[in-house]
């Protein structure tokens, strides 16, 4: 009978397709589970209103999957799924302009009007992300109304207490999603994509919408 041969794999080699299984299941992460197509602008407007872009980021994962045609049941338009109403107060608060609904539509724009309308949020509930998000998605009238009722307290780090079980999972879902953005974006900066083709022409007609009379 012939003797079988046994083979095992070199421990240093073994280690070697270990890490490429490792990086591999970072890219497909990165690409699936937590993708960042505008990440320019998302870190341009986080710097620009103080907001941490792994929020921003998390967001609109949350909001729109990044999909900047996104239209949600109520109406709410693009990446950052603004409601028009608010998105039109905003941009005159924000730039003294008025927009178009159909403005939404562009990426830069959409990024823009909803981080500062996110960082307006923030600085209204003590800079609270459980707070400002809850408020981003329920309204600020009715995160007033749990922290007066006693509901909801001004120091809340968890969505626990949150009435609304919509909102309550949209701020579960985004805490979440801004450690993920957190994990893969800041532990490896060099892996960020750079700027696309597509976006740096979408900031030319952001920039076109701003300087419309």
């Amino acid at each position: 009978m012939a003797q079988r041969t046994h083979y095992r794999l070199n421990p240093k080699r073994s280690a070697g397709l270990w890490l490429l299984v490792i990086i591999f299941m970072i890219f497909g992460a990165y690409h699936y589970v937590a993708p960042l197509p505008y990440r320019a602008i998302v870190w341009k407007e986080a710097r620009a209103h103080s907001v941490s872009p792994y929020l921003v980021a998390a967001v609109i994962r949350v909001e729109s999957s990044y999909r900047p045609d996104a239209v949600s049941a109520k109406g709410a338009v693009g990446l950052m799924q603004l409601m028009p109403a608010t998105a039109q107060w905003a941009s005159q608060k924000a730039d003294k302009r008025s927009i178009k609904t159909q403005d939404l539509n562009n990426p830069a724009l959409n990024i823009h009007l909803g981080t500062w309308y996110l960082s307006q949020l923030l600085g209204n509930f003590y800079g609270n992300p459980v707070l400002g998000l809850a408020a981003y998605n329920a309204g600020g009238r009715n995160v007033a109304r749990w922290i007066a009722e006693g509901r909801l307290q001004p120091t809340s780090t968890t969505s626990d207490q949150i009435p609304f079980p919509e909102t309550k999972n949209f701020v579960t879902r985004v805490l979440f999603y801004e450690k993920v953005y957190h994990f893969l974006y800041g532990a490896f900066p060099a892996m960020q994509p750079p700027l696309s083709r597509d976006l740096a022409e979408g900031l030319k007609v952001w920039h076109q919408i701003m300087g419309r009379e």
